[in-house]
């Protein structure tokens, strides 16, 4: 199994900008390892809890699995577990000192069953945690803010001020707004987003996605409209200055020159050549 560094996919994504191809990276991390677990194997009161906190309704699950293989099928890059498991990146834990649970670390080895099961059938694989990665600054590498330096974006998210605050650094971002967690993101923004998304995928440079599970569609049809797209997930709350997860902080921290990046600690820079 080959899991694609930074570099690599963000070589690719900038050729794409350049030369205007449709492009997709699309994580479904252990939230959507859950997801795909409870509906295959009926477990509904996690489906339920899912469900409430993703905003979608329970008769929709089997629908947006079906739009996540689709989209998954067709997409460049998706991420896979596995970096957790073979050593050559850190554990997947809570926090220092917390390890997951079993019942994640069960459903997190089950990843190529479920995959299968999802009709995924793509091995472009990326690291889970790329979103974050791509904000690292190493020398002589570019980084997902180098390739937004005067180029049009949009971010869809359910913090449209992250917007002013990445223009103080020099970044224009167009907000699209999204309702959050437990407000029934499919009645309330999926149709509009769809729609903005098929009027407007190549207007823009580069499209952000930080839309949770609902989140996938949207990178896949932005790419299926000819639009180029990256899931950033939870880095559009790092941008608005909220702490990094715990169980990163032991492996990346805020750049001091540059608010909107990362760094490497210590026992992160052990992973530095696998990244």
């Amino acid at each position: 199994m080959i899991i694609h560094k930074i570099d690599e996919i963000l070589y690719r994504l900038e050729n794409c900008i350049v030369y205007k191809k449709p492009f997709s990276h699309i994580r479904f991390g252990d939230g959507g390892i859950k997801f795909l677990h409870s509906l295959f194997y009926t477990d509904l009161t996690q489906l339920a809890i899912i469900c409430r906190k993703e905003g979608f309704p329970l008769d929709k699950c089997v629908t947006i699995a079906e739009l996540w293989g689709y989209y998954a099928r067709r997409a460049d890059y998706i991420d896979t577990p596995q970096v957790y498991f073979d050593n050559e990146f850190w554990p997947r834990t809570r926090g220092p000192e917390k390890p997951i649970t079993e019942k994640t670390l069960e459903r997190l080895l089950m990843w190529p069953d479920l995959y299968y099961r999802a009709e995924f059938d793509n091995d472009s694989y990326c690291n889970p945690e790329s979103n974050y990665l791509m904000l690292l600054r190493r020398d002589g590498q570019k980084n997902i803010l180098d390739l937004m330096k005067g180029r049009k974006v949009a971010m869809i998210t359910a913090c449209p001020s992250v917007q002013y605050r990445i223009k103080e650094h020099g970044y224009i971002v167009d907000a699209i707004q999204i309702v959050g967690h437990y407000q029934n993101q499919y009645d309330n923004s999926f149709d509009k987003v769809v729609k903005i998304i098929k009027d407007r995928s190549t207007h823009y440079d580069l499209w952000l996605v930080a839309a949770g599970e609902l989140g996938r569609a949207y990178s896949g049809i932005i790419k299926e409209t000819g639009g180029r797209a990256i899931d950033i997930g939870f880095v559009a709350e790092f941008w608005i200055g909220k702490p990094l997860h715990s169980r990163l902080e032991l492996y990346l921290n805020r750049s001091q020159t540059n608010p909107l990046e990362l760094k490497l600690t210590d026992e992160g820079l052990k992973f530095a050549e696998y990244i």
